[in-house]
């Protein structure tokens, strides 16, 4: 008989990983930023893929909610970055 999979606990802070390879921002994935081997491994597929994608993609972790207020971004120039809004 198979195995029901387990449902995963409500996240304590919930994000997405969102992907931008023509100009607009697309979800790729829902993970808790709380659970940091699950933050770490999100952040390190999204950069894998950035640096072997034969195009421009850009990367960014948002909240997960009505405002999807920007975390972390990730370009191949730059890297991971804490984000900061215009001016600070």
């Amino acid at each position: 008989m198979a195995q029901k999979a387990k449902t995963p606990p409500e996240p304590v802070k919930p994000a997405k990983l969102q992907a931008n390879t023509a100009g607009a921002w697309k979800d790729v994935a829902r993970f808790d930023v709380a659970d940091e081997e699950a933050c770490a491994c999100v952040m390190n597929a999204a950069r894998d893929i950035g640096f072997h994608a034969t195009h421009d993609v850009k990367f960014r972790v948002v909240r997960d909610d009505a405002l999807n207020e920007p975390l972390m971004t990730w370009t191949k120039q730059d890297g991971w970055k804490e984000w900061r809004h215009a001016g600070h």
